[in-house]
Parts: C-alpha cells; sequence; structure tokens
C-alpha cells in the first residue's frame, strides 16, 4: 500500500511539473544557470516538499494560486544559489523554507539571512520560522552580527530546537537591555538551555535565562518579553505543524517587536555594568574581550602578496561554516578574511578589520572595482536589497579571489556574471603591495 502510494505521489507530481505549474519566466530563468536536468530536479523536490507540509491533502488550487509567490521567490533565491554554489535539492529546499516563511508572514530580507545556514540542513518548517524570529529579534535589539550569527550556528550544531534558539536570543536581547556583556552571555546560555525547548515547560526556559541575566530581567520591560516568550511556547507546543499554524506562531512572537526595538535604542557602555556570573565567563568568541591593540607601527600596511598567498593556502578546501569567526570546526566569509588578515604573515592589528561583513564594510578606505589590488577586500550582495552586503571575499589579483562559500575556501574568478552583477563596494586595507 505504502510503495502503491509513493507511486501515485510520483505520478501526480510529473503530472504537475509538466502542467505548467510553474510558468516559462522561471523555467527560463533557470535555464540560464541550471541543466534541464537540474531544473526537472529543482521543479520537483519543490512540488513534493509541499505536497508532504499539507499532511496528504494535495491542495493543487492553493499551489497554483500561489504559484507566482513561488517563482517571484525562487528568482529571489537563484543569486543565493549561484554565489553560495548551492547544489538543485538545496536550492529547493530553500525556496520551500522562504514560501512557508513569508506564508507564515516573515519577509524575504528577515529570513535569507539564514541561507547558508539551512542550505545543508533538513530542519522542521517550525524550527526553521522560529530561527527567523530569532535573526527579525536580534537583529532589531542591535545584537552584535558576529555574536548572533556565532550563537545561532553553534545553538544548530548543539541540534537545538527553534523554541530554545528563541529563549537564547530573548536572553540575549535582555543582557543587552541590562548592559551586561552579551558576548559571555551567549556562551552561558548554550551552557545552561537545553536543546529541545518545546518538550520542557516555558517557565523552566525563563528560569535558566533570568538566572543568567539576573535583576535584569525585573524591568518592566524585560518583563513583557518574558511573558510574551510564555505564550509563544505555549503556542509552538500546542499548533500543529501546517501553515496556519506557521502563521500563529509568527504573529504571536510578534507581539515582542515593539520591546525589542526600544532596547535597540539603549546605549551600551564601553564598559558593560558588572554581573559576577557573567563576568568570569569566557565569550562565545574570546578575543573580542582583548584590549585594542597597542601597536603604533604602520609597517603592517604594506603587503607581500607572496606572503598572502601562502596565509590563505592552508585555508584553501576548509569547509564553510555559519557564524565560525575561529576556524576549529570550519569558517564563514568575514570570519576568513579577518583571520587571514590578522595572521602573523600579514600583521594587520585585530582592532582594525571586524568580524563581520557589517564591521568589515568600513575598513581601510573605498577603492574602486577598476582599481582593485591583491589584499583588498570586496563586498557582494545576493539580496533583493542590492546595498545590504551579504558576502565578503579577499582580492588575490584585480581578476581573482578567495572567499568561504558553501563549498568552503576556494579561490574564484572576479569575471563571473554573478559576482560582477552583485558587486557592492571594496576597500583598501594596504597603502602598498610588494611581490
Amino acid at each position: 500500500m505504502k510503495l502503491f502510494i509513493k507511486i501515485f505521489i510520483s505520478i501526480i507530481l510529473v503530472i504537475l511539473f509538466n502542467s505548467n505549474l510553474y510558468p516559462d519566466t522561471l523555467g527560463s530563468l533557470l535555464k540560464q544557470d541550471f541543466t534541464k536536468q537540474q531544473r526537472i530536479k529543482i521543479h520537483f523536490e519543490v512540488n513534493k516538499r509541499l505536497y508532504s507540509f499539507e499532511a496528504g491533502k494535495f491542495k493543487l488550487k492553493k499551489i497554483k494560486k500561489n504559484r507566482d509567490k513561488i517563482n517571484n521567490i525562487s528568482e529571489k533565491i537563484l543569486p543565493w544559489a549561484i554565489m553560495e554554489h548551492l547544489k538543485p535539492e538545496e536550492v529547493a529546499r530553500i525556496i520551500v523554507y522562504m514560501y512557508h516563511a513569508d506564508e507564515a508572514g516573515a519577509s524575504f530580507i528577515d529570513a535569507e539571512d539564514l541561507i547558508p545556514l539551512v542550505a545543508k540542513k533538513d530542519i522542521p518548517l517550525k524550527d526553521f520560522v522560529l530561527m527567523v524570529q530569532y535573526n527579525r529579534e536580534t537583529e532589531r535589539a542591535k545584537i552584535p552580527e558576529e555574536i548572533r550569527q556565532s550563537f545561532l550556528g553553534q545553538a544548530v550544531d548543539r541540534k537545538w530546537d527553534g523554541v530554545s534558539i528563541l529563549a537564547g536570543g530573548r536572553g540575549l536581547i535582555l543582557a543587552r537591555s541590562g548592559k551586561l556583556n552579551i558576548n559571555k552571555t551567549a556562551s552561558l546560555l548554550l551552557k545552561n538551555l537545553p536543546a529541545k525547548g518545546a518538550r520542557t515547560t516555558s517557565q523552566n526556559l525563563i528560569s535558566i535565562v533570568e538566572n543568567i541575566i539576573g535583576k535584569s530581567s525585573k524591568k518592566q520591560n524585560s518583563q513583557k518579553i518574558i511573558k510574551n516568550f510564555a505564550n509563544t511556547h505555549k503556542t509552538v507546543v500546542k499548533t500543529q505543524n501546517s501553515p496556519q499554524g506557521l502563521k500563529n506562531i509568527i504573529h504571536n512572537a510578534d507581539q515582542t517587536v515593539q520591546q525589542v526595538q526600544r532596547i535597540g535604542r539603549v546605549k551600551i557602555p564601553s564598559t558593560p555594568l558588572k554581573n559576577r556570573q557573567i563576568d568570569k565567563e569566557n565569550g562565545i568568541i574570546s578575543d573580542l574581550e582583548k584590549k585594542p591593540s597597542s601597536v603604533t607601527s604602520t609597517s603592517w600596511k604594506t603587503i607581500n602578496k607572496a606572503k598572502l598567498m601562502k596565509t590563505i593556502k592552508p585555508w584553501l578546501g576548509t569547509p564553510y561554516k555559519y557564524g565560525d569567526k575561529t576556524g576549529k570546526r570550519g569558517i564563514d566569509c568575514s570570519g576568513f578574511t579577518r583571520i587571514v588578515l590578522i595572521h602573523k604573515n600579514i600583521g594587520v592589528p585585530s582592532d582594525e578589520i571586524g568580524y563581520s561583513t557589517s564591521t568589515q564594510k568600513n575598513a581601510g578606505n573605498p577603492v574602486n572595482i577598476k582599481k582593485l589590488r591583491c589584499g583588498d577586500l570586496i563586498f557582494f550582495s545576493a539580496s533583493p536589497n542590492r546595498s545590504k552586503i551579504t558576502h565578503v571575499g579577499l582580492v588575490t589579483s584585480p581578476k581573482t579571489f578567495s572567499h568561504s562559500c558553501s563549498r568552503g575556501v576556494i579561490h574564484d574568478k572576479l569575471t563571473k556574471k554573478w559576482w560582477r552583477q552583485r558587486y557592492v563596494k571594496s576597500r583598501r586595507i594596504f597603502n602598498r603591495i610588494v611581490d
């Protein structure tokens, strides 16, 4: 019987593919960068996943009604797919994730930052929409990009569900509200929160967060965030894994956005307020705690091309790891550029180059793409918001650069159309170059 059902589903999916579920506009778009076999695989996987999510009820009318939305999402994903070197099955999975995030009420811009993280991970849709909510809230609360990405990457590695991820995000936000050390708070949250938050009570999760944050969680604004989390937890546990269920989760969680935005306007002091438990902890990004370099020499501003290539070489093939700035288990794009530049062979002082694209984009001085040379930083956008930087690489010659993408650390050509079309800006770190 099960075999018959599988065969029946396959036949239906083939019919759907041939019945113009996807209009020629999408086919033409995919045709530029994917083979016919790859395009069929993408279409088939999208249909299969949409069918599965409908719990056995194939709502053909609904899917046809929303095919424009699917095509629109697919078009937005294509730059990500090409620039991140995604496989057809990964492209299909992300199309479905984004489709349901949109249906639930989250924008593509809010969800797209997770594409490099989930491209190779098949996670429940409930968890994905909660991760999107985590991203929305921590971004609006102005949690530093490197910390929110590193925290999320480590949480996913530990197989946390979306409930625990959102609880951790709220913990980071409350720490910021209390002007505590967010980097060290993140480490304590990772150590103490359970992996499966949906299997415990909201009160248990809240108690863990409050024990870490201390008195900061007693403020009125903080209490509203905590109360909203309890309601969201209840919604997640009770709701079914359905389109309406996902919409309920986002709608419920979104009630806290006003409080989060207020916290985002809080001024963070250079010396965070004291909290004994947090102060003695090591942060998730350890050298954030180091004092800025006191080096006054500018000898590092001359770069030796041979030394740069020698420093990059051992990193080639290192797997991409979302939010990893250390290179211990992999490295992300801004982690790679930073770790190469501060290497003793190159010598850029650690306080001269940030951990994230949002900080690195201001390093050094602007330089025109036509004048690129070895050692320059180059920035790209895969986002519909073309001014939003989503990727960074290190220029090795006027026509080549090195970067970390889903294929790992690789050398790439700047002459490829997607890099040229999605170029945003470049920055010059070094004053002089020698061979």
